[in-house]
């Protein structure tokens, strides 16, 4: 069903998303409304993703000598706005239910259940159907907090400079295809800055980074629905620019960064889907629409951010801890292993 798709990407994301059911249940609303449906109520995970995959991508601005290398494995963890864990429907066409709010996917863990009339046209009588709202997660997230890992490397350059490649494995099985991949690119400028040269244990550099992730499902095979060529489909693209400073004394390290960050996430639904109605006042009568790629969606975010961190080193190993301030705000713990 197509919660096991969402299961999949907050498999990576959050451990903590249990299975649930309805979510393809909003398809019944009318076209309208069904896109009001799945955009409010997974808006916070498109939006959240963005966020997600798009910190905890430095830890310091030093640059590591050439060939200097690091690994690093961090958490970055989202904090959702409360304004974002329901949405209201009291505006919505052809839906009627004994609520005005329906929690988002961040949202209470409850069902509610929805009542749906589609009127009267040349091809169809008067039509009904009723069904139960996907329940959030909310009683899943400690806090109210979603996260994601992320792990990556970093490689010193000549001329000052380092690349940073992010990989998560490709998975490709059991009509799931997930990938994941990222590159960032770090540059000391306090060398050009000659009168900052001489600040004791200052960093100063440029960085920017662009990545992006594929999820695929073959919702066919949920056998919810009849028809054909049934995908739900996950991208997500962003990229962010700063300039990073930082204060590298000897058992720990100061460092914050300020720039802009950027994406765009999308989620659809395509193929041929046949949904059954019963006919208004013959509850005994089905009545079979057809409905062709139903559901797209799209968000972007670009915004001015700014992050704070604080880093421990012991030798070669080094824990450190940040804070970005957006509209999702991120907090990122972490730990890597450093050699020049």
């Amino acid at each position: 069903m197509l919660l096991r798709f969402f299961k999949i990407i907050f498999l990576f994301f959050s451990p903590l998303l249990f299975s649930q059911n309805a979510l393809e249940n909003f398809l019944l609303a009318s076209k309208d409304d069904t896109q009001k449906l799945f955009g409010n109520y997974l808006k916070p995970a498109l939006k959240g993703s963005l966020y997600l995959m798009n910190s905890g991508w430095y830890s310091t601005a030093k640059v590591h000598k050439k060939l200097g290398f690091d690994l690093t494995i961090s958490l970055n963890s989202i904090i959702v706005p409360q304004g974002d864990k329901s949405f209201d429907i009291s505006n919505f066409k052809l839906i009627k239910s004994e609520v005005n709010k329906l929690p988002s996917i961040f949202g209470d863990s409850k069902n509610e259940e929805l009542n749906v009339i589609i009127p009267k046209s040349d091809l169809h009588p008067q039509l009904k159907a009723t069904f139960f709202s996907p329940a959030g997660i909310k009683d899943q997230l400690p806090l109210g907090i979603v996260s994601s890992p992320s792990i990556q490397a970093s490689i010193g350059l000549p001329f000052k400079s380092e690349i940073t490649l992010r990989y998560l494995p490709e998975y490709n099985r059991n009509r799931v295809y997930f990938s994941n991949y990222g590159v960032g690119f770090k540059h000391d400028i306090l060398q050009y800055l000659t009168f900052l040269k001489k600040t004791p244990a200052l960093n100063v550099s440029a960085f920017g980074a662009y990545s992006f992730m594929k999820i695929n499902y073959d919702i066919q095979s949920s056998n919810k629905f009849r028809g054909i060529n049934q995908i739900a489909e996950f991208d997500i693209n962003n990229y962010k620019f700063q300039i990073l400073s930082s204060f590298d004394l000897k058992i720990f390290e100061f460092y914050g960064g300020i720039g802009i960050s950027g994406g765009k996430s999308s989620f659809s639904i395509s193929g041929e889907y046949e949904l059954n109605y019963v006919v208004d006042g013959d509850s005994n009568t089905k009545f079979p629409i057809n409905i062709s790629d139903p559901v797209e969606i799209n968000y972007s975010i670009h915004e001015l951010i700014k992050n704070l961190g604080l880093k421990f080193k012991f030798l070669f190993f080094h824990a450190f801890i940040d804070y970005t301030f957006q509209e999702y705000d991120v907090v990122t713990i972490g730990t890597s292993i450093n050699f020049r």
